[in-house]
C-alpha cells in the first residue's frame, strides 16, 4: 500500500461460544482467521483465570492454570450472560460480562497487533435464543465495549453459519437449507434461504441445554457407572483436590470423546489411573437422545416457517459438536434431507460471518432523497425554535394556498400559524404534538395534486412473458414460452430448463418458486419446480363425469393447487365448486360450492376472475360468491373459508384484487371513451374500478393487484401505463410509463418495496418506496 492510500475498513469478526471463541478479521474482500498467540491454535478457550493480584488471565493460559490453582478457574462463562448474580472466582464477585470482556479485550489486541491500527468495528455473532428484546444482547454489547470495542453488531450464529462454504458445490440462489449448529453449549437452527448477495432468513429457533457439553455430561455419567473410580475423590479430600478432580475428569472424558471421532472404540488412563474403554456404541446411543430434540426443534421450526422437508435443498451442519460421525450419521435418517458439511464446521459460524461482513449492504446508508412530486416544508421562527401544538389539515388531506396547516408556540410563548404557500397534500407530519423543533426543521412532507411521472429501476426486452412472480429473496423469475429466467437487479441471474406445456394459462406460486401451467380444456396442470423437475397433475377429481370443466387453476404453494371445477356446463344444473390439488400426492379434496345464478349469467362459464391470490398472503385465495367474496385458507390441511366480505361485484362486475383485510378490488365496464394518453394507445373504452364506496375512472384494465400492505392499488391498463392510487380514497399517487402496448403482468414484491410490470416485449421494475403513500 503507498502512503497515499487509505487502508480498507477493518472489522473483527468473533464467535464467542461457550468452549470456545474464534475469531477473524475482514479487510474488502480479505478474510483472515486469528491464531491464539500461545498456542497458534485458531481458537481461544472461552475460560478465564484470576491472577490473585487483581487481574485476569484468558484462553490456553487460564486452561493451563487451572489444575494448580482451579478455585481461581472459570469456563462457559457464556451461560450466565445476562445475569444480575455475580460469579465467585477465588472467593471475588464478578459479573459475566466482565469475564466476557476479558476474553474479547485478547482478540482485540490480538487482531491490534495483526492490523497495526485497532479495527474499524467488531461484529459478534449470538445464539437465535438472543431474541430482540433479550438482556444478553445488550450484555454481549457492553462485554465489547468492556473490551474498548465500542462499536458493535450483532448477528445470529446459525445465519452466519449459512453465508460458509459447504464442501463441494456452493449453494445456488433460490435454494433453502436448513442450518444444524450443534455447539458446545447450545443447539442453534435456521431456515434460510440462499440469495445472489444477501440472505433470506425465513425462521430460526435454538435449544439452550443441548450442546457438546450435556454429551460430555451423560458420556461422564455412564463412565462412572460403569466405572465408579472415574469420579471418584478422596473422601479427606479438601474443596481445591475436589475441583482439581473434577477439572482432570471433564478434560478426560471430553478427550474420550473426541477419539472417538476416528475409531470405533478409545482405550486411557482416567485420572485415577485405571484403565477405561469406550466403545462409539455408546457415545451413539447418549448422543442420540440430545440429537432427538435437535430433530424436534427443526421439524417445528420448518412448520412454523411453512417450509416442507421435501423443500429443502440440504441440511447445512456446523458448531464443533458436529465433526462427529454420530452428529452427521444420526441427522440423515430422520430429517429425509441430504446433509451437507462447511469445510471446517468449527469455524463455519466466524467465516460465514466474515463473510456477511464483507458484503452487508446494510452498513451504508444513502440519504432519504425527496420523492418525485413530493417536497419538504419547513418554517423559521421567532427565537429560533417552537413547540409544535398539532395539525390543523390532518395526513392524507388536500390543502390550498395560503391555508392554516399546523400551530406552534414560540420559546417566547407567542402563537404562530403555519401557512402553506401553494396548494398540496400533507403526506406526512414529522413530529408529534408537544414536540420541539428548531427553525428549518423538515416539518411536513407535501405532494402535489398530481404526482410526477417516474421512471423503473431497470427495463430489460422480454418477450413471450407468460407470468411474473416474486421469490422471498427478492428475485423476479419470469416464465417465458420456453423457459424461466430469473433476474435481480437488472441482470440474469439463471434460466431454467425448457418448460413442457407450450401452450395453456401460466402462473407462479406465492412465494415464485413453482410455475404451473394449466390446460383448461386438458383438465391438467405441469408444475415445474425451480430446479427443473416437472410433474403432471390431474385436475379433475376421480368420481366427476366426463363432462366436468376446469374454470380456473390457481396456484397457492409448490405442491397445492386451488381449482375451481364446473359441473353438468350445458344444462341448467350446472355447479361450481372449489377444490384443492395435492401436486405430489395427486389426491384432490373438496373445500366449498360457489352458486351459480343461471339467470344472471347467461354464459356457459362464471365472470371473469372468480378466483385469485389474496395480495400480501400466504395460502390465502379468495372466491367469488355473487355478493360476497370468501377469504379461504388453502396453506395447510383440507382448506377452510375464513371469512366472507361484502362484494362490489353485483350488476356484472368482474372482481379483481383482494387483500385479506377486506378490500375488494372490482371493475367494470362504464363505455364512453377515455383520451388522457392518446399519443400512446388513441381512444380506448374505458371502465369503472370500486374500492369500496371509492370508485375511478380508467381505460381498460389488464390487471389489477393491491400492495402487500393493501395500502396502495397497482392498476395495469390496455394504454401500456399503470395507474398506483392510495387504495383507501383511490387518489392517484403515481402514472408509471411501461411502454405502448397493454401490460399483461404485474407483480409486487413480497415486502412492497418493489414493483414489476410486463408486457409489449419489455420488463419493467419500480421503486415501490417512491409512491408509498
Amino acid at each position: 500500500m503507498s502512503p497515499t492510500e487509505t487502508p480498507a475498513e477493518a472489522i473483527l469478526v468473533v464467535d464467542f461460544g461457550t468452549t470456545t471463541t474464534q475469531a477473524a478479521l475482514v479487510e474488502g474482500d480479505s478474510i483472515r482467521v486469528l491464531h491464539e498467540p500461545a498456542t497458534g491454535a485458531v481458537f481461544w478457550p472461552s475460560s478465564v483465570l484470576a491472577d490473585g493480584a487483581g487481574g485476569l488471565l484468558v484462553g490456553s493460559v487460564a486452561e493451563r492454570g487451572k489444575r494448580l490453582r482451579p478455585t481461581r478457574y472459570r469456563s462457559e462463562i457464556k451461560r450466565d450472560l445476562g445475569s444480575s448474580v455475580p460469579l465467585l472466582i477465588d472467593g471475588t464477585p464478578h459479573q459475566a460480562e466482565g469475564l466476557v470482556s476479558a476474553v474479547l479485550k485478547a482478540v482485540a489486541s490480538e487482531a491490534q497487533r495483526v492490523l497495526g491500527r485497532p479495527p474499524h468495528h467488531v461484529l459478534l455473532t449470538v445464539p437465535a435464543a438472543y431474541g430482540p428484546a433479550d438482556p444478553r444482547r445488550d450484555a454481549m454489547i457492553r462485554a465489547a465495549a468492556g473490551a474498548g470495542l465500542d462499536r458493535a453488531e450483532l448477528l445470529v450464529e446459525p445465519v452466519a453459519a449459512a453465508y460458509s462454504l459447504p464442501v463441494g458445490a456452493p449453494f445456488a440462489a433460490g435454494d433453502v437449507i436448513l442450518v444444524h449448529d450443534f455447539g458446545g453449549g447450545t443447539f442453534d437452527a435456521a431456515v434460510v434461504r440462499i440469495g445472489t448477495g444477501q440472505h433470506e432468513v425465513l425462521g430460526h429457533a435454538s435449544l439452550e441445554d443441548c450442546g457438546g457439553r450435556d454429551l460430555d455430561a451423560a458420556l461422564l455419567q455412564h463412565l462412572t457407572e460403569r466405572h465408579s473410580e472415574v469420579s471418584e475423590t478422596p473422601a479427606d479430600a479438601n474443596d481445591v483436590k475436589a475441583l482439581r478432580g473434577g477439572l482432570a475428569t471433564a478434560d478426560f472424558v471430553r478427550d474420550l470423546k473426541h477419539g472417538l471421532s476416528t475409531t470405533l472404540q478409545v482405550e486411557d488412563l482416567s485420572p485415577s489411573g485405571d484403565v477405561v474403554l469406550l466403545e462409539r456404541a455408546v457415545l451413539d446411543a447418549l448422543a442420540g437422545k440430545l440429537l432427538d430434540r435437535t430433530v424436534q426443534c427443526c421439524r417445528d421450526l420448518l412448520a412454523k416457517a411453512d417450509v416442507r422437508p421435501e423443500g429443502l435443498t440440504a441440511v447445512l451442519m456446523a458448531g464443533g459438536s458436529s465433526r462427529s460421525p454420530v452428529v452427521r450419521d444420526h441427522l440423515e435418517p430422520l430429517l429425509g434431507v441430504p446433509v451437507r458439511h462447511p469445510e471446517d464446521p468449527q469455524l463455519a459460524v466466524v467465516k460465514g460471518a466474515a463473510t456477511w461482513a464483507s458484503r452487508a449492504p446494510s452498513r451504508d446508508l444513502p440519504p432519504k432523497l425527496r420523492r418525485p412530486g413530493t417536497e419538504p416544508l419547513a418554517w423559521t421562527v421567532p427565537g429560533g425554535s417552537a413547540v409544535f401544538l398539532g395539525p390543523v389539515v390532518p395526513e392524507g388531506e388536500s390543502y390550498e394556498a395560503g391555508d392554516v396547516l399546523a400551530e406552534a408556540r414560540s420559546t417566547e410563548g407567542t402563537l404562530h400559524r403555519l401557512r402553506a404557500n401553494r396548494a398540496g397534500k400533507v403526506r406526512r407530519w414529522h413530529t408529534e404534538a408537544g414536540g420541539l423543533f428548531l427553525s428549518g426543521d423538515w416539518l411536513l412532507t407535501a405532494a402535489e395534486p398530481v404526482p410526477d411521472v417516474v421512471v423503473p429501476l431497470w427495463r430489460a426486452a422480454m418477450v413471450d412473458v407468460r407470468a411474473i412472480g416474486w421469490t422471498r429473496a427478492g428475485t423476479l423469475r419470469m416464465a417465458q414460452q420456453k423457459a424461466v429466467a430469473e433476474w435481480a437487479e437488472g441482470q440474469q441471474v439463471r434460466m431454467s430448463a425448457e418448460l413442457r406445456l407450450a401452450d395453456g394459462v401460466a402462473r407462479f406460486d406465492p412465494g415464485g418458486e413453482a410455475v404451473v401451467l394449466t390446460d383448461l380444456d386438458a383438465g391438467t396442470a405441469a408444475v415445474q419446480t425451480p430446479g427443473g423437475h416437472e410433474r403432471l397433475v390431474g385436475l379433475v377429481p376421480r368420481d366427476h363425469p366426463r363432462s366436468t370443466r376446469v374454470l380456473e387453476a390457481l396456484p397457492v404453494s409448490p405442491d397445492r393447487l386451488a381449482v375451481t371445477i364446473m359441473t353438468n356446463p350445458d344444462s341448467s344444473k350446472r355447479k361450481v365448486t372449489l377444490w384443492v390439488v395435492d401436486v405430489l400426492g395427486g389426491g384432490s379434496r373438496h373445500v366449498s360450492d360457489l352458486p351459480f345464478d343461471a339467470d344472471k349469467d347467461k354464459e356457459s362459464k362464471p365472470p371473469e376472475r372468480r378466483l385469485g391470490l389474496c395480495s400480501g398472503s400466504r395460502g390465502v385465495i379468495w372466491a367469488s360468491k355473487q355478493d360476497t367474496v370468501a377469504l379461504i385458507s388453502c396453506a395447510v390441511g383440507p382448506g377452510r373459508v375464513l371469512k366472507e366480505i361484502p362484494s362490489p361485484a353485483a350488476g356484472g362486475r368482474r372482481i379483481a384484487a383482494v387483500h385479506p383485510d377486506g378490500r375488494v378490488a372490482a371493475v367494470q365496464p362504464s363505455g364512453g371513451f377515455w383520451s388522457r394518453l392518446t399519443a400512446f394507445a388513441g381512444l380506448s373504452s374505458s371502465e369503472t374500478v370500486s374500492v369500496g364506496k371509492q370508485e375511478l375512472t380508467t381505460p381498460i384494465t389488464t390487471a389489477l393487484e393491491f400492495s402487500p400492505d393493501g395500502r396502495m392499488l397497482a392498476i395495469a391498463l390496455q394504454t401500456g401505463w399503470c395507474r398506483i392510487v392510495d387504495s383507501k380514497t383511490c387518489a392517484p399517487l403515481a402514472e408509471l410509463a411501461h411502454s405502448p402496448a397493454p401490460v399483461t403482468h404485474l407483480a409486487w414484491s413480497h415486502d412492497g418495496t418493489r414493483l414489476a410490470l410486463a408486457g409489449g416485449g419489455k420488463v419493467s421494475v419500480w421503486d415501490g418506496e417512491l409512491f408509498r403513500p
